[in-house]
């Protein structure tokens, strides 16, 4: 959903409007995308690493967690890029529409079909080719959109 460029504004967006911990980024940001998009530790500790080193967030550290704020550099740089967190979050509320939301959920029934039909069944060379063209007319007709 977010590539790291895309990530750096919207966390620092959320850090600006109170402190939070990584753990917590990652649930808004579940949270804001509808439930479609968890991302990793692995992506939200390094990005916060990363805006402490440019100076843009401080931490303090409660027991094991860290616990991070926007600094005067990080509002700065969020007030110089208003119109990208803008469009950013503009982009983020397209994607999790209701309506992108339902494709997304057709599309995961579609695959839980074909793959329940094709495990649970012993498919003759026939069905399988009828389920490959089936599945071939729907990219034609989507890529076709």
């Amino acid at each position: 959903m977010f590539d790291p460029g895309m990530l750096r504004y919207i966390v620092l967006q959320h850090i600006a409007e109170q402190s939070r911990h990584g753990y917590e980024l990652i649930k808004l940001l579940q949270k804001q995308s509808g439930g479609l998009y968890s991302p990793s530790p692995g992506m939200i500790y390094p990005m916060l690493a990363m805006l402490e080193d440019l100076g843009q967030v401080s931490a303090v550290s409660e027991g094991n967690k860290k616990l991070y704020a926007i600094t005067r550099q990080g509002q700065e740089f969020l007030d110089q890029n208003r119109a990208m967190v803008a469009a950013i979050e503009k982009q983020i509320a397209v994607r999790c529409s209701d309506g992108a939301q339902q494709v997304r959920e057709r599309l995961h029934l579609l695959r839980d079909a074909v793959c329940n039909r094709v495990r649970e069944h012993q498919l003759l060379p026939d069905q399988i080719r009828q389920i490959e063209d089936v599945l071939d007319k729907a990219l034609t007709e989507i890529q076709a959109l």
